[in-house]
């Protein structure tokens, strides 16, 4: 089972992600978002920190989570490389997300994402496992 896939999109960016279970979609839609943002092969998971969200349902949940990582990468300068849900109930996720600050010599950043919408949100479960579907603004 393939991990994400980029969509294309008139006006914005998209990725599926998909996950046996749902912590796992979770995990890869942050690794799909991290793509766009940067190449995650030239980022060594050097320091670890700690992601958590609240939220009202598991999609607003998603959002929560993938805009928290997005904040870590604007306002302190991080780029990731991987991810890993702890905790995920209906109500709140927690995680680590393993990467390094942005290093101009050795980064070179995609995109520059602005926000993770709820446009065309979905988060569903499929007899393959979870399946998720997120657009941000660029």
């Amino acid at each position: 089972m393939s991990r994400f896939r980029i969509l294309e999109h008139t006006a914005d960016v998209g990725f599926e992600a998909f996950g046996s279970t749902l912590p796992e979609v979770f995990e890869n839609a942050a690794r799909a978002m991290a793509h766009l943002i940067a190449d995650p092969a030239t980022v060594r998971p050097v320091e670890e920190i700690q992601i958590e969200v609240l939220g009202t349902d598991p999609p607003d949940l998603l959002v929560n989570w993938l805009s928290e990582i997005l904040y870590q990468h604007d306002a302190e300068r991080w780029l990731f490389c991987d991810f890993k849900l702890t905790s995920l109930d209906d109500h709140a996720a927690s995680g680590e997300a393993w990467g390094e600050k942005f290093n101009r010599a050795r980064h070179r950043t995609k995109l520059q994402i602005k926000a993770v919408t709820y446009h065309q949100l979905s988060l569903q479960q499929t007899p393959e496992g979870w399946r998720a579907q997120v657009y941000v603004d660029i």
